[in-house]
């Protein structure tokens, strides 16, 4: 996939590797922030919850209408043509974003921006393997998984941080300004190329669009899914089935064209089907740090999300720093599989350790866990996409691309949504069944009921006692209500780690690779 670089072209190698990790820190970062500001953004832009939901789609979906097709495009254009421009395209409108007034336009100005993202992060991978020598690969790929604990964790900090100090307008302004520098970068750094008519002239057309179309009509399913109660919404029934519909189409497509883009015949590899089944099991038993945790520091610990972010901020560098070295060292040492066993296993250990959940938990106690989650991450996302790549032939390497983008996404989503799913009707569970034990029939149940009322400020009569003692009450079922739904989602994470295990079991040694060899 890539020659040897020369000695004197290491400035430019520098210029590209920095590049592509500021363009796909600076994705994650984004998608990242926007998500947490988002109750923030509803106010300043004054729209309802229903239109702020919409809004949040309409910012990630688009990604991956463009994300897999990417590294064809930059194979045939080269990195200059295809990210320079998109770079000084989205930094205009980061800037405008927040000078935006109406739904329809926000709407706009948030889905093409979407699509600039898709091609930053789209081009990642491919742009490290043509541009940088071989004995960099493992480290830029190292640094392209770095950027998903930098969004978890800072992300959160700098969403809160933002809204309650220099403006909710740099949940936007943050990406115009390093955008520029990312296409200068690349205009430096990028080799010169000439276009590729061969492989232009052999373009799929209609495998792209046809792959972009139907995967992200399924984003928008998965999306509004859990809102809008899945199969009882006809809307969602319908994107579902127009993407079953939109898939068999481009399977059926991709027999038949003479040079097919992206043909599924790449997954019947044993260990590349293996290894993005690790990736699955990688994104759920992930959910832990990035949805579990914070999600119940805000809902049980009534934390605001900068207080969160800053648990993990004093030590973020130094702690990601020290997961990226172990990631790559394990890499290159120990191989794929007992990489990958390792990685796992911090999983399994972290969501062990999420099990024993209370209501009284809060940022230090999760403490470890953050911990095993960050090494775990780096971990197996290297080594997997390591397994990956050090499997497939190299004439196959642009399809392989288009469907890691469609792990990063679709994957990403569908587990994401299914676990607040899952959460939230947990909760709804515990709480009725928590509710069958506390009743009036409890002994005690009026005294009890009349000292929760009184609390901090005395009631003025035994009636307003008991009102506030029920209110009360209700409370603290809800809270443990919530508190049992999050171990519940622990258990998940738990058991996606001992899938992971198992997955990892079946997979036969990789040949060797520059990704795996010193």
């Amino acid at each position: 996939m890539s020659r040897r670089v020369h000695s004197s072209d290491l400035p430019r190698q520098g210029y590209v590797a920095v590049a592509m990790v500021m363009a796909s820190i600076l994705t994650a970062f984004d998608v990242r922030t926007a998500s947490i500001g988002l109750a923030d953004l509803r106010g300043a832009f004054g729209l309802s919850f229903d239109e702020g939901a919409w809004l949040s789609t309409f910012a990630t979906a688009p990604q991956i209408l463009v994300a897999p097709s990417i590294g064809w495009l930059i194979g045939v254009f080269g990195v200059k043509r295809v990210m320079i421009g998109p770079s000084i395209l989205y930094s205009v409108i980061s800037v405008a974003i927040p000078f935006a007034h109406g739904f329809e336009p926000l709407v706009a100005l948030h889905a093409l921006r979407a699509m600039v993202l898709g091609i930053f992060v789209g081009a990642t991978l491919l742009v490290a393997f043509r541009n940088l020598d071989r004995k960099y690969w493992i480290f830029a790929l190292s640094f392209y998984v770095l950027r998903i604990p930098f969004a978890q964790n800072l992300g959160l900090y700098a969403a809160g941080s933002y809204t309650q100090t220099i403006g909710w307008q740099w949940l936007y302004w943050q990406g115009a300004v390093v955008a520029p520098v990312i296409g200068i970068l690349f205009w430096y750094g990028g080799k010169p190329m000439k276009v590729d008519r061969e492989l232009l002239d052999r373009a799929d057309w209609g495998g792209m669009a046809l792959f972009g179309v139907a995967l992200t009509t399924l984003y928008f399913a998965l999306d509004q899914g859990n809102r809008l109660d899945w199969f009882r919404s006809g809307y969602v029934v319908s994107l579902l089935a127009a993407t079953a519909f939109l898939v068999c189409v481009f399977l059926w497509h991709e027999t038949q064209v003479k040079d097919p883009w992206a043909h599924i015949s790449i997954l019947r590899h044993r260990n590349i089907a293996l290894g993005f089944a690790a990736i699955a099991c990688f994104m759920i038993a992930s959910l832990g740090s990035s949805l579990l945790e914070p999600n119940f520091l805000v809902s049980v610990a009534r934390l605001r999300p900068e207080q969160i972010g800053d648990f993990t901020a004093p030590y973020a560098v130094l702690l990601l720093v020290a997961a990226t070295g172990t990631a790559v060292a394990l890499v290159r040492t120990f191989k794929q599989r007992w990489t990958l066993i390792i990685g796992f296993t911090c999983f399994a250990i972290s969501a062990w350790l999420g099990t024993q959940l209370t209501s009284i938990w809060s940022l230090p106690e999760f403490r470890l866990i953050v911990i095993l989650q960050t090494f775990g991450e780096e971990i197996v996302f290297l080594a997997a996409v390591a397994t990956l790549f050090s499997n497939v032939n190299p004439a196959r390497a642009i399809s392989l691309v288009a469907y890691v983008q469609v792990m990063r996404l679709i994957c990403s989503e569908t587990v994401a949504t299914s676990m607040t799913t899952w959460v939230r009707q947990r909760e709804q569970l515990h709480s009725y069944l928590i509710g069958l034990h506390v009743t009036g029939t409890t002994p005690g149940w009026s005294s009890m009921i009349a000292q929760l009322g009184s609390g901090s400020a005395p009631a003025t009569s035994q009636s307003e006692a008991l009102k506030r003692g029920v209110a009360v009450l209700a409370t603290i079922v809800q809270r443990e209500a919530n508190v049992e739904a999050y171990i519940d989602g622990f258990w998940i994470t738990f058991m996606a780690a001992i899938a992971g295990l198992i997955v990892v079991s079946l997979m036969k040694p990789s040949p060797p690779h520059p990704l795996t060899t010193r």
